[in-house]
Formats: structure tokens, C-alpha cells, sequence
């Protein structure tokens, strides 16, 4: 920092310690800046606390550059020499404002800019990411319903209500058809409402309930109100309740669905699997990572020896 002391002109040596000193100030505020900036970024990032993060910037940004001021003119009376009075406080540490504001501009320019386009660049992606298990889910819900399997039990019911109930089988037709639509209809849709994604499930419980008939017992008890969801999701989990767990006369299955007060959407499931028959957890693994786009609430799993159950948060616009 350069000092111009009453009395005469600077000399070589004083404009070198000042121009040394200078760096030394600018760079204590350029690198604190940096740390305090970065550090904020990780703990308070600016798209989910805007407002806060702008106050705490603030405050802490301001208290440091007056630390490193009172601390400058410290140092530099100590090397000159120089009695602190009132004057000189006031006169160094006017300059050294100037500096600080030169500094402070410059360095939350270019940490935010770079943190900017870092996060930006995080986001892209994370978009791409998301897009990707998107369309891996739909690609494996439309293959779920299209195997052999599934088509082959799904005509079996179908002949077997033509000849013995034939409007019955009409509804079939209808329901199956609707399952269908859905999954084409949803294919691009990253969220649907909820209310659309419990009818689409209820179609495709009924063609469940041919094949198992009072052996599959599903329970609706959800208050959709505007709440959106990950489209697939809840028929996924009522498809895997299906597949890993005995369905018989002997054991009979109640998969229940609802909703509670804290805004989470529940399936759970009577465990009682079948032999042989481990999943691979790809589907819910696939279910948490989408949701982590959207929401900081978790999808979380409780199990115990009589009953799974699977809670995924409802969003809202």
C-alpha cells in the first residue's frame, strides 16, 4: 500500500514496500473472497436460498473486508513507523476502502461467473442424466407390459371372459387399452398429475384381478389434490408387489395406497415372497434418482418381516 508520507515524495524503496504491500492486501481479499464465496456455494447455493445466501454474502463480505482494512493499517503503521491518529486512520483507510470495493467487485465477479457456467454445466448434465433414466423407466414399464408373459396371461383371462362373460370382457378390452395409452401418452412427460396416475394404475390393478380374482385385494386411500408425481412410478411399485410375492387362495395379497399429511404417497405390500425370486432394485434405484431432480425429499423403503413398504414425495407446481 502505498503510504505518501507529508514532507516530501515517495522514494524508490517506499513506492516497492507499497506496491508489495498493495499486492498483499488485494490478494488477502481476492483469495478470501474466493474461499468465502466457494464455501457459501456449497452450504447456501444460490437457486434454492436466493434471498438468504444474498444477505449472508453481504454481511460476511463486509466484515471481512473491514478486518483485512483494520488489519492493513495496522501492519503498515507498524512498518512506517507511523503514530495511528485519527487522520491517518481515516485517510489510509479510505484508500484502502477504495481497494477493498476494487477487489470485492472484481472477485465476487469472477467467483460467480465461475460458478455460474460450473453449475450450469452440472445442470445440463444432470438434465441429460435425467432424460436418460426417463426414457430407460418408460422403455421398461412399455416392456413389462408387452412381454410374452404379461400378453400371455392377459389374453388367457380375455377368452375365458368371452365365453363366460362377455360384457365383462368388453371392460377388459377397455382397460387394457387404457393402460397402453397411458404409457404411450406419458412417454415424454418428466411429472403428471397424480390424479391421472391413479387411474392409470386402477385400470391396471382390474386386469390384475381378472387373472387373481379375490386373491389381489388393492386399497386406494390418497387425496390427490393438485399434487403432481413421477409418471410409472406407482404402477411400478404395485407391479413389484405383484411379482415378488405369493399370490394364492393359501396367501392371498392386500397391497394398500395412501397418502398422508406430510405429502408422501405410501404402497405397502404383505411380505410374502416367493422362492427364488430377488430383485434387482433397479426400478426403485431408478425412482430415487429421478425424484432427486425435483425434490430434496427422499424415496425411502421400510421392511420387517410382515409387510414392505415403499414412500415417494407428491409434488407441487
Amino acid at each position: 500500500m502505498i503510504v505518501v508520507l507529508r514532507g516530501g515524495l515517495p522514494t524508490g524503496q517506499m513506492i516497492l514496500y507499497g506496491s508489495i504491500n498493495s499486492v498483499l492486501v488485494g490478494g488477502t481479499f481476492m483469495f478470501g473472497l474466493t474461499f468465502i464465496i466457494t464455501t457459501l456455494d456449497r452450504k447456501i447455493p444460490w437457486l434454492h436460498f436466493p434471498f438468504k445466501r444474498l444477505i449472508l454474502q453481504f454481511i460476511i463480505t463486509v466484515l471481512f473486508s473491514l478486518i483485512v482494512i483494520v488489519l492493513a493499517i495496522l501492519l503498515t503503521s507498524l512498518f512506517w513507523h507511523q503514530e495511528i491518529t485519527s487522520d491517518y486512520f481515516f485517510e489510509t483507510g479510505s484508500f484502502m476502502t477504495k481497494v477493498a470495493l476494487f477487489f470485492v467487485f472484481g472477485g465476487s465477479l469472477i467467483s460467480n461467473t465461475i460458478l455460474f457456467f460450473k453449475n450450469w454445466k452440472e445442470a445440463a448434465v444432470q438434465q441429460e442424466k435425467l432424460k436418460r433414466e426417463q426414457l430407460t423407466l418408460q422403455y421398461e414399464t412399455l416392456k413389462s407390459q408387452v412381454s410374452p408373459h404379461f400378453l400371455f396371461n392377459t389374453l388367457n383371462s380375455l377368452t375365458s371372459l368371452i365365453s363366460s362373460n362377455p360384457e365383462k370382457a368388453i371392460d377388459f378390452v377397455k382397460k387394457l387399452s387404457e393402460v397402453y395409452r397411458y404409457v404411450l401418452d406419458q412417454k415424454d412427460h418428466e411429472l403428471v398429475d397424480l390424479v391421472s396416475e391413479l387411474k392409470f394404475v386402477e385400470s391396471y390393478v382390474f386386469l390384475q384381478k381378472i387373472r387373481f380374482e379375490t386373491n389381489l385385494d388393492v386399497q386406494f386411500n390418497v387425496n390427490p389434490q393438485n399434487f403432481k408425481i413421477i409418471p410409472l412410478s406407482v404402477q411400478m411399485l404395485v407391479e413389484n408387489a405383484i411379482k415378488h410375492n405369493e399370490i394364492s387362495d393359501r396367501k392371498p395379497l392386500q397391497i394398500k395406497i395412501f397418502s398422508t399429511d406430510d405429502n408422501f404417497l405410501i404402497v405397502e405390500n404383505q411380505l410374502q415372497k416367493k422362492p427364488y425370486t430377488e430383485g434387482s432394485g433397479t426400478g426403485i434405484q431408478n425412482i430415487r434418482e429421478r425424484y432427486e431432480f425435483f425434490t430434496s425429499k427422499k424415496v425411502t423403503i421400510f421392511e420387517n418381516l410382515d409387510k414392505y413398504q415403499v414412500s415417494i414425495p407428491l409434488l407441487t407446481d
